[in-house]
């Protein structure tokens, strides 16, 4: 069980830009459903176009969060909230892909309009592989129109 709780993604709401080594993107993220449902719409705008989406919702009976991610890549993965040294992270439950790791991100020093995430991998859940971080800032101006 999780002490989290149903208010743990709630600094998460709101529209982003996200910046890394070698590029940038943003990331919508809504509440929906009377705040049950957490829908996060991510597109990156360089080095490449690139488009994903999670649901996450607070999991009453196992009283934790579960997320669905999916993307243009065709990617499918399941996880379930953790913690990683006191922060905030999603975790598959098993190895996923061809690769055949474990999966997990990280939400790390969040503060009111920032916080960094980090996506790791590891073949066993003892050593982590950090593959990419992010930098989150809060927009201040409206999300780009990306329906054309």
């Amino acid at each position: 069980m999780s002490s989290l709780g149903p208010s743990a993604l709630d600094f998460w709401v709101g529209s982003w830009d996200c910046d890394f080594s070698g590029g940038g993107g943003t990331n919508v993220i809504t509440a929906e459903m009377g705040g049950r449902v957490i829908v996060e719409r991510f597109h990156l705008d360089r080095p490449r176009p690139f488009t994903g989406m999670s649901v996450s919702t607070f999991h009453e009976h196992r009283g934790m969060w579960l997320q669905t991610w999916v993307d243009e890549d065709g990617a499918y993965w399941n996880f379930e909230e953790g913690t990683v040294d006191g922060d905030l992270c999603f975790r598959t439950p098993h190895p996923v892909d061809a690769d055949n790791v474990f999966k997990r991100m990280v939400f790390s020093d969040i503060a009111d309009d920032t916080f960094n995430w980090r996506w790791e991998s590891s073949p066993d859940e003892e050593s982590w592989t950090v593959n990419w971080e992010l930098r989150y800032r809060r927009r201040t101006e409206p999300e780009p129109d990306r329906s054309a």
